[in-house]
């Protein structure tokens, strides 16, 4: 009776054949393939809106500087345009106090819904600045990690991938630029005029020309 039902049991656990591990293993590969193709595009999807954050807040500033004849944030006569808004200093340059009233003055002209520093779909936060950098002279729209916006957000090949989507030239050359960010060592973003693709961490920190 033990021999029987052993016979029995051994029939049924037959092992798979070629064909059956063949299909399976074409299945497996075909939801890897679903998965690497939808994260690709969600990372597409991410930069494009960054892209699209770029022209509208650009705009935004430049319409406010043609308006009013200031640079939001800089604004010594925003409390005349808006009640209860807060002036900027007036030197001219947007700088210490006067970068979170950027998007305080621009909420106040409607260019905005709210008064706060915008986050990315990417992360981060946007920061209007003037003379960021050494090498970076003039108003500048920033995207990175932290306080400020100075840490690194995008890695080299985000950097690279938002680049070409803009067909904006070369690591450091073009209306859109990168930097290193704050936790980032010289090189790591940017070496000999080039994305680092080989650095995969995120170190890199937009900064978009505005004028």
């Amino acid at each position: 009776m033990i021999s029987q039902t052993y016979s029995l049991f051994s029939k049924r656990l037959k092992a798979f054949s070629l064909i059956e591990l063949g299909i399976v293993l074409l299945i497996v590969g075909i939801i890897m393939g679903a998965v690497f193709k939808g994260q690709d595009l969600l990372q597409s999807a991410k930069i494009n809106s960054v892209l699209d954050d770029i022209r509208r807040y650009k705009n935004a500033v430049l319409m406010y500087q043609h308006t009013y004849g200031e640079w939001p944030g800089d604004d010594p006569k925003a409390s005349v345009h808006f009640a209860n808004a807060k002036n900027g200093d007036g030197d001219g340059i947007i700088s210490g106090n006067d970068e979170p009233l950027v998007w305080n003055h621009l909420a106040f002209a409607e260019s905005l819904s709210h008064g706060n520093a915008p986050a990315s779909k990417l992360g981060g936060k946007y920061r209007v600045t003037s003379d960021p950098s050494n090498d970076l002279h003039g108003t500048y729209l920033m995207l990175g990690q932290g306080d400020g916006a100075k840490g690194g957000l995008f890695t080299p090949k985000q950097a690279q991938h938002l680049k070409k989507k803009a067909d904006d030239g070369k690591a450091n050359e073009g209306m859109i630029r990168f930097i290193e960010g704050e936790n980032a060592n010289s090189g790591d973003c940017i070496k000999s005029d080039a994305f680092n693709v080989s650095h995969d961490k995120p170190v890199c920190v937009m900064a978009v020309h505005i004028q």
